[in-house]
């Protein structure tokens, strides 16, 4: 009877004990819950709308063209005695290409010749017997048709001698086609033709000669983008088409070192493709130690510097973002609070954007920490690193 009394106070004792366990805990709970505070703002990157003026460009697809392509046809036909070139290297004006068998037109310049020389021969006879004749039938010793038959073949032996000298001219200039030359400066092609084969005047082709040096920027202006450059003429924005500058960008995104112009804009819209067509021109020289040239055919990006735009708002690049409405920026306005604004966003200028509607010059845009904010949020901002001088 005892233990069992004495096993009930133990019990007791032990829920007792418990208990303030449990008691303390709750009260160390409530007192961190007092003492808890709400966690700082979170830092982020900032820049300023800035203002400045900036060169209005316009980027398009284009594809480099030569400005001479030229098929080599012979003009006389023949077999082929030689090939004076190697095929793919640069050749200049005149270099001679490919020489036709000279032999018979030699022949046939000889023989035109010496047909000249045998007429000049009788030429000198028929203007003795002409002159005999006209004296002889003024005196009446001669009739007046010996007359005429001798002054007619003086005639006729004249005019043969000009035609022997058009064969002769002809034929010098069928002898100066066999040695066939370069009609300008370029790049010559691989051969269609091997030494020994048979060529026919004005069908066969021997090869081709591309002019490298100008070279043209093929590209298409949309009608939007057409309508935009005529608004800025108009508003005194846009250069003269002439004075417009161009810049080819090459493969690895560099810009060419030489600046092109524009050399031909079309006064028609296509109705297949909704563009103008434009051309501009570029030099394609070797730089010394570079060996590059522009090649016909390649994609080139064509970037057009049209005018400049005074006080442009621009923002640095990391600044723009992309959402499902549009594009869009994060402002930190003065009671440090983040605003999503939306913004019709310009040309690119130097890693920054123009901004053309959406945001005011001075106002703060977050750059760095962007994925750790929403609109409504308390900032703290700071100058972002990459605007620090």
């Amino acid at each position: 009877m005892q233990k069992r009394q004495q096993n009930r106070s133990i019990d007791w004792r032990m829920v007792f004990a418990v208990g303030g366990v449990f008691l303390f805990l709750l009260v160390g709970c409530d007192r961190k819950k007092e003492t808890a505070k709400p966690p700082p703002p979170p830092s982020v990157g900032i820049a300023e709308v800035s203002q400045e003026t900036v060169p209005i460009v316009m980027e398009f697809s284009g594809t480099l063209k030569a400005v001479k392509t030229v098929d080599i046809i012979p003009r006389v036909s023949g077999y082929i005695n030689e090939r004076y070139f190697q095929e793919g290297t640069f050749v200049k004006k005149g270099d001679p290409l490919y020489l036709i068998d000279p032999r018979p037109f030699k022949a046939q310049l000889d023989s035109y010749t010496a047909q000249l020389e045998s007429d000049k021969a009788s030429l000198a006879f028929c203007k003795s017997e002409a002159a005999r004749y006209t004296k002889l039938a003024a005196q009446g010793a001669a009739s007046q048709e010996k007359k005429e038959s001798a002054v007619t073949k003086l005639n006729e032996t004249i005019a043969t001698i000009a035609k022997d000298k058009a064969n002769i001219e002809n034929a010098r200039l069928e002898l100066s086609f066999a040695r066939i030359t370069a009609p300008f400066s370029g790049r010559i092609q691989q051969t269609r033709i091997n030494v020994g084969n048979l060529v026919q005047e004005q069908r066969d082709v021997l090869t081709t000669l591309i002019q490298m040096d100008p070279i043209y920027a093929i590209f298409n202006i949309t009608r939007e983008q057409a309508y935009q450059i005529q608004l800025q003429k108009h508003q005194g924005k846009v250069l003269q088409g002439k004075e417009v500058k161009a810049v080819l960008i090459l493969p690895d995104g560099s810009d060419y070192c030489h600046q092109g112009k524009l050399d031909f804009v079309s006064f028609q819209i296509s109705p297949t493709t909704d563009s103008v067509l434009v051309r501009a021109v570029f030099p394609n020289k070797k730089e010394k130690g570079a060996g590059f040239d522009l090649i016909p055919g390649q994609y080139a990006p064509v970037r057009l510097i049209l005018g400049e735009q005074p006080d442009a708002l621009l923002i640095p690049e990391p600044a723009l973002m992309e959402s499902q409405a549009g594009q869009q920026v994060f402002v930190v306005n003065q009671e440090n609070k983040v605003e999503s604004r939306m913004v019709d966003v310009g040309p690119s200028y130097k890693h920054q954007w123009v901004i053309r509607k959406g945001l005011k010059k001075g106002e703060k845009v977050i750059v760095e920490g962007v994925q750790k904010v929403r609109p409504g949020m308390v900032v703290k901002p700071e100058t972002a690193a990459s605007q620090k001088d």
